[in-house]
C-alpha cells in the first residue's frame, strides 16, 4: 500500500533519520564467553606452571634425598640400614613419579577444559552471537526510523530466536505501516484544509485517497438541495463517470450503515447501476458513508484496481470522518453564499420598498397634517354658529319672547340637545386633531381628585336618576392629590360615567372609586357598573376612534365612538394608563391611573 491513515508517533524523540545503525556489534554474552575463555586459560596456565614447578622441585628433592641416603649407606653399610635406605628410595621415587603424574593430569584436564571452552565459544558465535547480532542490527535500524529498509529476520530459527525474529519482523512491519499512515493522513488533511469554496482541495483529497486504496477512481456524492438529488459534485482518480441519483436511490444504497461496505465484481454491478456509475469495473466496489452526527452528508464510491486489502479498508475508514467534515463545510459554504445572494437581493428590494415607504409616509404625514388643520379650522368655524343655535334655542325655551306650545318646546329642546351633542363632537375632534398634531397642551396643577369626583357626580346625577340608577362615590378621607389638568380629568370622568349610565339597564348600580396604588406613586380611579358588559374579543376595539361595537345591538345607544379614544389619549398625556375589566352580562369596570403629586 502506498499511503495510509494518520496515527501520531510516540512522544519520545527518535534518533536522527540519517544515523547509521550500529551493525555487527556483538552482544554482551559474546564478550562474556571470550573473557571467561581467556580467564580460564590464563588461570590454567598459571596453575600448570605451578604444578610442574612443584613436580620438578619434588623430583629434585627426592633425588637429593636418595643421593644422601646412598652416601650414608657407604659410611655405615649395615644390613638394617641398607634395607631402610632402599625403602626410602622407593618412596622417594614413587613421590617423584606421583608429582610428575599429577602435573601431567592437570595439564590434560586444562587442555580438555580449553577444548570445551573453545567449542562453547564457537557455538556461541555460531548459534547465539550471530542471531543476537542480527536482532540488534534490526532493532538499531528500527530505532533510526528505517522501517521500510528493514531486512526481515529468518523466522525458521529454533526455540526462542524464531519467536524473537517473528516479533521483530511484525513490529517493523507495523511501524512501517503506521509511518505510511502518518504520511497519508498528513497529505489528506493538507488537501482538506484548503479554504472553503475551492473544489481543488476535495479533489486533491480524493486523489490521495485513490492512491492510498489503489483505486481506479473515486466518486463523491453530495446532496443537491436545489435539485433535490444526490450529485457527484467531485470525482477523483480517472476513468469513471457518475450521474446524479434520487434520494430514494441513495437511501437504498447507503442504508443505515456507517462503516465501509465492500462488494465483489458480480455484486457490485447492480449497485453501480443504482449509483449511475460508469467506467472500469476494477475488482469490485467499496462504499464509504459520510455522516455528520446522525445525518448522511455524502457517499464515497471507490473502484479498486487490485485486491481491496484490510490496509486499504483501514485507509478508507480513516478518511471518512475528515471527508464528512469537509463535505459539511463545503455544503455550509454553498448555503452561505446562496443565502448571501438572497440577502443582497432582499436588501435591495427592502431598500426600494423603504424608499417607497418613506415617500408614502411623507405623503401620509402631509395628508394627516392637512386633515388636522382642516379639522381645527372647520371645528372653529362650526362652533360659532352652533353656539348661536344653542343660545337662541335656550333663550326661546325661557319663553321671554312669548309662550310656547308643547310641540314647539319639544322641537326647541331637541335642537338644543342635538346642538350640544354636535358641539361636544366638534370639541372632541378638535382635541384629537391637536393631540395627533402634537399641539395639545395641559394646564397641570395640584388637584384633589375627590373634588372632581363630586363635580362629575353632580353633573350626571340627574341623568342617573332618570334611569333610576344608584350612583355612589367611594373616596377615602385622605386627599387624592395628583398633578393634572382639572378640566381634562373631569372630561374623562364625565365620559366614563355617561357611558356607565347609558349602557346600564334601568335600576342599575354605578360606583366611582379612587385609591392610591403602587406604593402611593399612582392614584387608581375606577368606574364600575352593572350594565350589559363587553365580550373579551370586542374590548380591543373600544379605544379606537369612530369605532362602536355590534351596530345591530348598540345603535339603540347614542354615541360617536370618540369618547373612550379621546379619554385614553388624555390620560396618556398625563403619563397614566387606561384599561377595563368586563364580561358579557356581568357589567364593566373602566379604570385609569394618574401619577400622584409629590
Amino acid at each position: 500500500m502506498a499511503d495510509a491513515v494518520s496515527t501520531p508517533h510516540s512522544s519520545a524523540a527518535p534518533p536522527p533519520a540519517g544515523a547509521a545503525p550500529r551493525v555487527g556489534r556483538g552482544p554482551s554474552i559474546t564478550r562474556l564467553f571470550t573473557a571467561t575463555f581467556f580467564a580460564v586459560a590464563l588461570f590454567g596456565l598459571i596453575n600448570q606452571a605451578v604444578a610442574w614447578d612443584t613436580a620438578r622441585r619434588t623430583q629434585s628433592a627426592m633425588l637429593e634425598l636418595t643421593r644422601r641416603l646412598e652416601e650414608l649407606q657407604r659410611f655405615d653399610p649395615t644390613p638394617g640400614l641398607t634395607a631402610q635406605v632402599e625403602q626410602v628410595q622407593e618412596l622417594a621415587a614413587e613421590a617423584s613419579d606421583n608429582a610428575i603424574q599429577a602435573a601431567a593430569g592437570t595439564t590434560v584436564i586444562l587442555g580438555a577444559m580449553l577444548i570445551v571452552l573453545g567449542l562453547a565459544f564457537w557455538y556461541n558465535r555460531r548459534r547465539l552471537a550471530r542471531p543476537f547480532a542480527r536482532v540488534v542490527t534490526a532493532l538499531d535500524r528500527i530505532a533510526t526510523g528505517n522501517y521500510g529498509d528493514q531486512e526481515r529476520l529468518p523466522e525458521n530459527q529454533p526455540d526462542e530466536f524464531g519467536t524473537i525474529a517473528r516479533g521483530v519482523n511484525q513490529m517493523a512491519s507495523s511501524l512501517a505501516w503506521r509511518e505510511q499512515m502518518q504520511e497519508y493522513g498528513a497529505r489528506l488533511l493538507a488537501a482538506l484544509n484548503a479554504p472553503a469554496g475551492e473544489a481543488g482541495g476535495v479533489t486533491q483529497a480524493l486523489g490521495v485517497l485513490a492512491a492510498a486504496t489503489g483505486a481506479v477512481g473515486v466518486a463523491l456524492y453530495q446532496p443537491d438541495y436545489d435539485a433535490n438529488t444526490w450529485a457527484p459534485s467531485v470525482t477523483g482518480g480517472g476513468g469513471i463517470a457518475a450521474q446524479p441519483i434520487t434520494r430514494v436511490a441513495m437511501r437504498e444504497v447507503a442504508g443505515e450503515g456507517r462503516s465501509v461496505i465492500q462488494y465483489a465484481v458480480e455484486a457490485a454491478a447492480p449497485v453501480r447501476e443504482r449509483l449511475r456509475l460508469s467506467g472500469p469495473a476494477g475488482t469490485g466496489l467499496a462504499l464509504g458513508p459520510l455522516h455528520n452526527g446522525e445525518r448522511l452528508v455524502g457517499l464515497l464510491a471507490v473502484v479498486p484496481a487490485a485486491a481491496f486489502t484490510e490496509a486499504h479498508r483501514a485507509a478508507l475508514e480513516h478518511a471518512l470522518p475528515n471527508l464528512a467534515i469537509a463535505c459539511e463545510r463545503e455544503s455550509a459554504h454553498q448555503r452561505t453564499r446562496r443565502l448571501a445572494t438572497e440577502i443582497r437581493h432582499t436588501a435591495r428590494h427592502l431598500e426600494e420598498q423603504s424608499d417607497e415607504l418613506q415617500r408614502v409616509n411623507a405623503e401620509l404625514d402631509r395628508v394627516n397634517r392637512l386633515k388636522s388643520e382642516f379639522l381645527a379650522n372647520m371645528s372653529h368655524e362650526l362652533r360659532t354658529p352652533l353656539n348661536s343655535i344653542i343660545g337662541f334655542s335656550e333663550m326661546l325655551l325661557t319663553e321671554d319672547t312669548g309662550p310656547l306650545t308643547a310641540m314647539q318646546r319639544d322641537f326647541l329642546e331637541t335642537v338644543a340637545r342635538n346642538g350640544r351633542d354636535l358641539l361636544q363632537l366638534i370639541s372632541e375632534l378638535l382635541d384629537l386633531s391637536k393631540i395627533e398634531a402634537g399641539r395639545f397642551t395641559l394646564q397641570l396643577a395640584p388637584l384633589d381628585l375627590r373634588e372632581v369626583f363630586q363635580e362629575a357626580a353632580t353633573i350626571v346625577r340627574a341623568q342617573a336618576e332618570r334611569r333610576k340608577h344608584q350612583l355612589q362615590v367611594d373616596a377615602p378621607q385622605d386627599p387624592l392629590t395628583v398633578q393634572a389638568d382639572r378640566m381634562r380629568v373631569r372630561q374623562v370622568l364625565l365620559n366614563l360615567l355617561s357611558n356607565a349610565i347609558k349602557f346600564t339597564p334601568d335600576g342599575g348600580r354605578i360606583t366611582l372609586t379612587g385609591r392610591p396604588t403602587d406604593g402611593g406613586r399612582e392614584i387608581r380611579v375606577e368606574v364600575r357598573d352593572s350594565g350589559i358588559g363587553i365580550a373579551p374579543e370586542d374590548q380591543p376595539k373600544l379605544f379606537k376612534e369612530f369605532t362602536q361595537l355590534d351596530a345591530s345591538a348598540s345603535r339603540q345607544y347614542e354615541g360617536t365612538g370618540l369618547g373612550l379614544a379621546l379619554s385614553q389619549r388624555l390620560i396618556a398625556q398625563h403619563g397614566g394608563q387606561m384599561g377595563l375589566r368586563s364580561a358579557t352580562g356581568e357589567g364593566s369596570t373602566f379604570w385609569f391611573t394618574l401619577p400622584a403629586s409629590r
